[in-house]
């Protein structure tokens, strides 16, 4: 089994990073969640955003919450995942959206205090 984070292929860096991922199927996030069909979870999907934040932008600040968080649609293991990436410092938000190829899978901004 592989550990809780995915493999990145392609890292662009600026001002909106974006990580290209790797999901392999046995990916401990896609474990029991579901047998049969497994997904990623969307608790995964947030974590990730704030880990690949915290890489790219370095120490973002106390989780105070989340807002417009949005699935429009299943991430499964084998998919090519693109997950973007910006920063808003001076308010605390960090912005993601993960996409597969032109679709988009899940979108949501994080906010932090300083």
């Amino acid at each position: 089994m592989t550990a809780g984070l995915p493999t990145v292929l392609n890292r662009s860096s600026g001002p909106e990073p974006t990580f290209t991922l790797a999901l392999a199927a046995d990916l401990m996030a896609f474990q029991g969640h579901f047998p049969g069909n497994p997904i990623l979870p969307g608790v995964v999907q947030v974590d990730w955003a704030i880990r690949f934040g915290t890489e790219a932008f370095g120490e973002l600040g106390r989780f105070l919450g989340i807002e417009n968080l949005k699935f429009q649609d299943l991430i499964q293991p084998g998919q090519p995942l693109e997950l973007q990436l910006d920063l808003d410092p001076d308010r605390g938000r960090l912005r993601f959206k993960y996409l597969a190829g032109a679709a988009r899978k899940s979108s949501g901004v994080i906010l932090f205090a300083r």
